[in-house]
């Protein structure tokens, strides 16, 4: 998978992030069944992560969501997906041609607030580093389709994020 970073903040230093979000976006993107059988030969999935600050993220919520508050994480896909499977069959035009032969297949944006991961750590007791990468899995299943919009979407999406987690402890 192809993780590239923009960072839009200055209070963390996001080298740090760079490792731990390029592995759990492997592994999250590994756990969903279609993603194992990618159409296409030489094509990579790609999704860009921003971190950002909580005034940036407010901004963002509010422009897009029209919710006048800071967030943890937001998801823009690019591909219309319902729970890890395209809603149609991809096109050619959905994917980015490479130079060597490949392709990539952009999935679409997340935006992490990082001031709010750390709060939210240690508010949860646990580690920032475990937080940043349950938002960066969970912005993620959303690019892919999931939601917790009904009760048992909900807890497939969960059960996902538990799945990856795991799998990052082992």
């Amino acid at each position: 998978m192809i993780v590239q970073f923009v960072n839009q903040q200055n209070k963390y230093k996001p080298l740090i992030w760079r490792d731990l979000l390029s592995r759990m976006m492997g592994l999250a993107f590994d756990c969903v069944p279609w993603a194992r059988r990618l159409p296409g030969q030489a094509t990579e999935p790609s999704v860009t992560i921003y971190l950002v600050g909580p005034r940036t993220m407010r901004r963002i919520n509010r422009q897009t969501r029209s919710i006048d508050a800071t967030t943890d994480v937001l998801s823009f896909p690019l591909l219309d997906m319902y729970d890890g499977k395209p809603v149609d069959r991809l096109r050619d035009q959905d994917y980015e041609h490479l130079d060597d032969s490949g392709r990539q297949l952009p999935l679409g944006d997340i935006f992490i607030c990082l001031d709010r991961a750390y709060a939210q750590a240690e508010q949860f007791g646990q580690s920032a580093e475990r937080e940043i990468a349950f938002l960066a899995v969970h912005g993620l299943l959303h690019l892919l389709g999931y939601d917790h919009d009904t009760p048992e979407r909900e807890k497939s999406m969960r059960r996902k994020q538990r799945q990856v987690l795991k799998a990052a402890d082992e």
